[in-house]
């Protein structure tokens, strides 16, 4: 990886240029990513994919992160950003996943990775925690079929669908469960609901607590990137409240914040999260 300066970004990022010069017409649709029915489409094509060609499930997530990517592209760690291949974006994300999760596990718990997409941090989870048991939550049909798929191979990983307005089955008879999520909290209509039933369980000792992923504020007010972070998530209708949510409620104790672990999207950076009850 290699320093990328700020004032540069425009010129990598259509995003940054359209909220730095809103006369522009927007690069793409406002709220996409905010739509079940988009992210369906994508895990289609990339279940297709995956069809097309005997991958293993690395070189698979290496192909997809790749996608419609410019190598090297531009992501943030810490605030900074940096040029970075997809390779070195892919083991910075499995670092992230890795450090998250880790002084959560001992060995023998269930995490419950929620809105798990297409399936690809199940695969990490597993080989990093060889002592735990993996089961992806997904409510997208194809994203479902895609994560079956790439880890059928994997004893120790199931997928099953669920929804986060819906009935958490997922949950019924299982111990020592960790919450995982990542880049999901972020794209919901209505969050606080969804922490409540899980601050909830977690009160009553059906989970242990959650490790986050999440595009959450605040972002700062006091820097140009930290400013057009925020005018981004309000213009795209992204829902940072996690942490701020999370400390709202007095039964949970926020034990770890770590601003922009990584940012595959330099204006969307994941902070890292984790909560338990008190």
């Amino acid at each position: 990886m290699e320093p990328f300066p700020l004032d540069r970004l425009p010129h990598r990022s259509d995003w940054t240029g359209y909220l730095l010069d809103p006369t522009r017409d927007p690069p793409g649709d406002l709220e996409a990513y905010t739509d079940i029915a988009v992210y369906d489409g994508i895990y289609e094509q990339v279940l297709d994919r995956y069809r097309e060609e005997d991958f293993d499930r690395e070189e698979f997530v290496l192909e997809i992160r790749g996608a419609g990517r410019e190598d090297p592209g531009v992501i943030s760690i810490e605030e900074d950003l940096f040029l970075a291949s997809s390779a070195e974006l892919v083991a910075r994300e499995r670092e992230v996943v890795r450090d998250a999760l880790g002084p959560v596990l001992d060995g023998g718990e269930t995490v419950l990775a929620l809105g798990c997409g297409w399936g690809a941090n199940l695969g990490v989870i597993a080989e990093e925690f060889p002592g735990v048991t993996v089961i992806g939550g997904e409510i997208a049909e194809y994203g479902v079929t895609a994560s079956q798929e790439l880890n059928a191979d994997d004893p120790r990983i199931s997928v099953e669908p669920f929804d986060f307005h819906g009935e958490w089955e997922l949950f019924d008879e299982r111990d020592d469960i960790v919450v995982f999520t990542r880049g999901a909290l972020t794209t919901l209509d209505g969050l606080g609901p969804v922490i409540d039933r899980l601050a909830d369980r977690a009160r009553e000792g059906e989970l242990l607590g959650g490790v986050h992923l999440e595009q959450s504020g605040p972002h700062p007010e006091d820097t140009v990137l930290g400013l057009l972070r925020r005018r981004y998530a309000d213009v795209r209708g992204f829902d940072i409240d996690l942490l701020p949510t999370l400390r709202g409620r007095p039964d949970v104790s926020v034990s770890h914040v770590a601003y922009d672990v990584v940012g595959a999207n330099p204006l969307h950076p994941q902070t890292a999260i984790r909560w338990r009850s008190t």
